[in-house]
């Protein structure tokens, strides 16, 4: 669509963080540049090659991002992302689970309109957002989504005496979400696509005898119905996030520029 790299804010340079630049630097002729990324201590040093690093996300805006991506937990969205929509960019969210939280979303939103940007769900660990969102104008009956985690990644210490499956939750995705907040972002963005927060049932269970996520999700409604699974290798830095999570943030920024879009 245009010559120009992209310009790209980032906020977080975690395992997702680093995920995204490592995909990107093999990427040289993807029309994306990350012009900055928002770090709590930007006086740590960094791998050579890291894009220019600040500490407010005033400083961020000031390197004229066109679009920012969050992958920096719940708080750093509730915080951050509200001055980011205000100022008229794009928002590209990883850690939705914090719109479970009401006055989050409302908060997002109202920045969002006040600005005249957008709020992008990335889709992270799970797939079939867009199939459940197409399903969803026609109407949903059911969503069960089921996370399945490696004993130890949900329990630590605890989770190496399992010798069976434990179910940890079950109920409404809006409850398990706020429960567990760093292992079931998937379950905000399913239900965000769907039926909500509150209509969608979520299942945790911890299971010694897996050592990748697994994500079910099943679907009905008057569409007919779906069933997915998908098992994610957990990146090395932090095993409750699964690799393909930085991929579809890549993903999403070169769909923004790209002259065809899928899905």
């Amino acid at each position: 669509m245009t010559s120009a790299p992209m310009r790209v804010g980032m906020i977080g340079l975690g395992a997702i963080g680093q995920g995204v630049l490592t995909q990107l630097a093999a990427m040289p002729d993807a029309a994306v540049d990350i012009v900055g990324v928002l770090v709590r201590d930007p006086s740590r040093p960094r791998l050579a090659g890291t894009p220019p690093v600040v500490g407010t996300v005033e400083a961020l805006l000031a390197l004229e991002p066109e679009v920012v991506v969050e992958v920096a937990g719940h708080e750093a969205l509730a915080q951050l992302g509200p001055a980011v929509l205000r100022s008229g960019r794009d928002l590209i969210a990883v850690s939705v689970g914090a719109l479970a939280r009401p006055e989050v979303y409302d908060s997002l939103v109202a920045a969002a309109c006040e600005g005249g940007a957008q709020i992008t769900v990335a889709s992270g660990a799970i797939g079939g957002l867009d199939a459940i969102s197409a399903a969803a104008v026609g109407g949903i009956t059911r969503v069960t989504h089921t996370t399945r985690k490696p004993a130890t990644t949900l329990l630590g210490a605890e989770g190496a005496a399992l010798t069976e499956p434990r179910e940890l939750f079950r109920g409404t995705a809006r409850e398990g979400v706020l429960e567990f907040p760093e292992s079931v972002n998937v379950a905000a963005a399913v239900s965000l696509a769907g039926v909500g927060l509150d209509r969608t049932e979520l299942v945790v269970v911890a299971d010694p005898a897996i050592t990748r996520n697994r994500h079910e999700v099943v679907v009905e409604g008057d569409f007919g119905s779906l069933r997915f699974e998908i098992e994610n290798v957990p990146t090395t830095a932090n095993p409750k996030t699964g690799r393909i999570v930085a991929m579809s943030i890549v993903r999403t920024l070169l769909r923004r520029c790209a002259p065809l879009a899928i899905g």
